[in-house]
């Protein structure tokens, strides 16, 4: 069965107004928490730039308890989660 992750909940950790970055940091239903960074430019397209796992839990695709870039694999859908529950910042 292939790795379909589900983003339950989405927060805003910091944002940069000057550059346009923001931080997300989304926990998956399999209890993985990821930070996701993302970009802003000045029309408001928001583009996800890198994904990372929070080591708090085993990676659920490797089993891995170190770093690994498996994640980096389902980042756009991660993203969109995360979008959609934690929304844009405000400038």
């Amino acid at each position: 069965m292939a790795y379909q992750p589900q983003v339950i909940d989405a927060k805003i950790v910091s944002h940069n107004p000057k550059n346009g970055l923001f931080e997300i940091v989304a926990q998956l239903k399999d209890r993985t928490v990821c930070r996701l960074i993302y970009e802003q430019d000045t029309a408001g397209n928001v583009t996800p730039t890198h994904i990372n796992r929070l080591l708090k839990e085993p990676c659920p695709i490797c089993r891995k308890d170190f770093l690994c870039n498996c994640m980096s694999k389902f980042k756009e859908n991660i993203s969109s989660q995360a979008l959609d529950l934690a929304g844009t910042p405000q400038a």
